[in-house]
């Protein structure tokens, strides 16, 4: 698999603050900066439920969610996917939106906005350093976005993990065939004894980057944070993590 050199992400949507003056909300949506031979791409995880909350922050964060360039849905939970009807009114001609398994109103609806659905069955390379793991989900359709990236490994982000956080780790670990340096998003845990398990695995796994969110109740982030340590990262709507060297 291809290397990035650098990746950035902004938490955008999410239930919990970590800038004070944004707006919070259940959900999820990160906006992810790919920094590869010194070009920049922009792709944006998921939307959360509120077009206008998105917009708002977006507008505060200084980002302009008219330059995203590639959008990836990891489910079609309302939460995770509930602005992208309005994002298909502003984003550009034949934008590739990326989701885990085909749903024919939602496809119709984006090729009506001239936009480009894509399926992942399997994994599927997005652009230089940057894959979908494939479809995970038994019950409900699951990807995963993975950035390797150069000198650190792979920068795993996930929705609600609902295929089971550990299950999708391994997953990329197959895909890649390398070591996953961090893991950002919902781990759909709620329990300590959850968190504890999850925690020693990803200890285990020598995961340097931890940072749980969304889905992730309290008892089992407590958890986790007592079992990992140092790579534990608190996130919230506003909080910024860089990986690499940034181009």
């Amino acid at each position: 698999m291809r290397e990035a050199s650098s990746v950035r992400v902004t938490t955008l949507m999410d239930n919990d603050p970590w800038l004070e003056g944004l707006r919070v909300s259940w959900g999820l949506s990160f906006y992810v900066e790919v920094f590869s031979k010194g070009a920049r791409h922009i792709l944006l995880m998921d939307t959360g439920g509120s077009p206008d909350l998105l917009l708002e922050n977006a507008s505060k964060l200084h980002l302009n969610l008219r330059e995203v360039e590639t959008v990836f849905i990891s489910h079609w939970h309302a939460d995770h996917c509930g602005a992208l009807d309005h994002l298909l009114g502003i984003l550009p001609t034949s934008t590739p939106i990326y989701f885990p398994s085909e749903n024919s109103s939602w496809f119709r609806r984006i090729r009506e906005a001239g936009k480009v659905p894509i399926a992942c069955a399997g994994p599927v390379r997005l652009m230089e350093g940057v894959w979908s793991t494939g479809n995970l989900g038994r019950g409900i359709a699951e990807h995963s976005l993975m950035v390797n990236v150069e000198r650190k490994g792979l920068l795993l982000l996930v929705g609600c993990s609902h295929p089971g956080v550990l299950r999708i780790l391994r997953r990329a670990r197959e895909v890649s065939g390398g070591s996953v340096y961090g893991v950002i998003g919902g781990f759909h845990i709620s329990s300590a004894r959850e968190g504890a398990r999850v925690g020693r695995a990803l200890r285990e796994m020598d995961v340097r980057l931890v940072s749980p969110c969304h889905c992730t109740r309290p008892p089992a982030r407590r958890e986790i944070k007592r079992v990992v340590g140092e790579a534990y990262v608190e996130n919230g709507v506003g909080r910024v993590l860089s990986i690499g060297s940034l181009g």
